[in-house]
C-alpha cells in the first residue's frame, strides 16, 4: 500500500506521498470555502472531489493500492497530562473528574477520547471533536480509499525526535506559531498563536513554559521552520527531516506530512497506538490476547485498510546523533524526576498506591452459555471462581456465538480488561470485547461463552 498523507491549513490542502523509489511527491490546492474552513472539513463530498482531482498529479497507483492518512492540526485536538492519586476511586471517574475541574475548555460530551498511562499516576489524554473525526471517515468513503490513520502532528514530534526528557517544541506553520511542551514522549501543553512572536516574546514564553507544572526548568528547545531563534541559555536544535532521493528538500508546509509519513513507514506499531486517532472510535475489539485499556478503535483501523504497507523504505535521517543521544538517553535518576510533571503533589502516596491492584472479587460477573453446549456456563463459572472472581450467576444466552463475548460497564473496562484477558486466554482464546453493558445491571461484566471455548 502507498500512503497518501493529507493536511489542511488555512483552506490549503497538501497531499504528499513517498513512492517505492523513495521519491517525495507533493501537490497542493486552495479548497473552496464551502468545502472547508481553515483546518476543518465542512462538506466531505466536495472535499473528496478536490482530493480526487489532485491524485493524478502525484501518483499513478490505483485507489485500491492506496491508504489515506490525515494530519491533524493542534487547534483541532486536545492534549493533556492527567494525574490520578486516589487509590479507591474508579480510574475513569478520576480522570473525567480531573478534566472537568482543570480543563473546562474540553467539551467531554462532544469528543472521542482516550488516555494511556505513561508514568506512575500520569496519563496522556487525547481527544478530538466527533464532528472532525467523522468528516475524515466520510471523505474516505467518498474517495473509496481506506482510511489508515488520523494523526495529530504535534503529538508525533516527541516520537519523531525520540525525546523523553522535558522539551519545548516551537513550530511555525504559515504565520502561526505552535508552542508545545513535551515530556515522557508525550505532550501536556500546546497552544497556537496567530501572529509571529518576537524573539523577546518567545524568550519570555519559553521561560514561562519551562517552569510549567515543574520544580526545575526545561533546557531543551526544538524548532521547526524557525531555526533563526536564539534563546540564550536554552539548548536550541532544529527538527530535521528524512533525506529523499536526489536529496530533495522538503518544501515549506509539508514538514508535518513528511514527519507522519516517516513514522508510518518506520514504526509498525504506530497505526494501533494512541497516536492514531482512529483508535479513539468506540467500536468493539476482537482480540485473542490482552487488549489495551484505551479506546477501542484499533480493530476498526485494521478492518478499513485496503492492504499492507510498502515494505523497506530506506529512509535516512540526517540527524545530529550527538544531539539525539544527549536528549533521548536518560539515567534512571532523570527518569524518576520526569514522572513528577503533574504528580509532584502525590509523591508521598505513590509508593503505597503503586502496590494497590484491582481485586478480582470486586468485579461482579454474569456468565451465559452462547454455545449451546450443555453445562458450559456452569463449568465456566467454576473456572472463574477458581481464579478468584465473583460470579453472581449463570444461565443460557439468547444468542449463539463462536467467540466469547466480554461485555463491560464502561467504568470497569479500563480497570479489569487486561487482567481478565490474561486469566482466560488459554481456555477462552477467541474473545470479543465490548463496553456496552448498561449501568443499571446488577453485575459489571457479562461473559457470553462461545463455541470456541476450551473449558471441559
Amino acid at each position: 500500500m502507498q500512503d497518501l498523507i493529507v493536511s489542511l491549513n488555512k483552506n490549503v490542502v497538501r497531499i504528499s506521498t513517498v513512492d517505492k523509489d523513495t521519491v517525495l511527491r507533493t501537490t497542493l490546492v486552495d479548497v473552496p470555502k464551502e468545502a472547508a474552513n481553515d483546518t476543518r472539513i465542512l462538506d466531505s463530498a466536495s472535499f473528496s472531489k478536490v482530493l480526487s482531482g489532485l491524485l493524478p498529479q502525484i501518483t499513478t497507483i490505483t485507489k485500491n493500492k492506496m491508504s489515506l492518512n490525515f494530519v491533524v492540526e493542534p487547534q483541532d485536538v486536545y492534549l493533556r497530562f492527567v494525574t490520578v492519586s486516589k487509590k479507591d476511586v474508579d480510574l475513569d471517574e478520576q480522570i473525567i473528574s480531573e478534566l472537568k475541574e482543570k480543563a473546562k475548555d474540553i467539551p467531554l460530551d462532544d469528543i472521542y477520547l482516550s488516555y494511556v498511562k505513561i508514568a506512575p499516576f500520569v496519563y496522556q489524554f487525547v481527544g478530538i471533536k466527533k464532528g472532525i473525526l467523522d468528516k475524515y471517515l466520510e471523505v474516505s468513503n467518498h474517495l473509496g480509499i481506506g482510511l489508515k490513520s488520523v494523526i495529530p502532528w504535534v503529538l508525533a514530534l516527541p516520537k519523531y525526535e525520540k525525546v523523553c526528557d522535558p522539551a519545548i517544541f516551537i513550530s511555525k506553520v504559515g504565520n502561526r506559531q505552535i508552542i508545545s511542551l513535551s515530556e515522557l514522549n508525550g505532550i501536556f501543553f500546546s497552544d497556537v498563536y496567530e501572529s509571529e512572536k518576537t524573539e523577546k516574546e518567545l524568550q519570555d514564553l519559553v521561560k514561562e513554559l519551562s517552569f510549567y507544572k515543574r520544580s526545575s526548568p526545561i533546557k531543551h528547545v526544538f524548532t521547526m521552520n524557525c531555526d533563526y531563534l536564539s534563546l540564550g541559555s536554552y539548548s536550541v536544535m532544529e527538527v530535521e527531516y528524512p533525506v529523499f532521493k536526489d536529496n530533495l528538500e522538503v518544501s515549506p508546509g509539508y514538514e508535518q506530512n513528511v514527519i507522519v509519513n516517516y513514522l508510518l513507514d518506520t514504526d509498525e506499531d504506530l497505526v494501533n497506538s494512541q497516536l492514531n486517532l482512529l483508535n479513539l472510535l468506540p467500536l468493539p475489539v476482537v482480540e485473542s490476547k490482552s487488549v489495551p485499556a484505551i479506546a477501542t478503535g484499533a480493530v476498526f483501523a485494521s478492518l478499513i485498510l485496503l492492504g499492507g504497507l510498502f515494505g523497506g523504505y530506506l529512509y535516512l535521517r540526517n540527524k545530529n546523533q550527538a544531539n539525539t543521544s544527549q536528549i533521548a538517553q536518560t539515567t534512571q535518576q532523570e527518569q524518576s524526576q520526569n514522572t513528577q510533571v503533574l504528580s509532584e503533589s502525590t509523591q508521598s502516596t505513590e509508593q503505597n498506591q503503586d502496590s494497590v491492584k484491582p481485586k478480582k472479587e470486586d468485579l461482579k460477573i454474569m456468565v451465559e452459555n452462547g454455545a449451546g453446549i450443555s453445562g458450559l456456563a456452569s463449568r465456566t463459572k467454576d473456572f472463574l471462581v477458581g481464579l478468584g472472581y465473583n460470579v453472581t450467576g449463570y444461565g443460557t444466552s439468547s444468542i449463539s456465538t463462536e467467540a466469547t463475548i466480554l461485555e463491560y460497564k464502561k467504568g470497569k473496562f479500563g480497570t479489569y480488561n487486561d487482567i481478565v484477558i490474561a486469566d482466560i486466554k488459554e481456555k477462552l482464546p477467541n474473545v470479543e470485547v465490548k463496553q456496552t453493558l448498561p449501568d443499571d445491571k446488577e453485575y459489571d461484566l457479562l461473559i457470553t461463552v462461545g463455541s470456541s471455548s476450551k473449558i471441559q
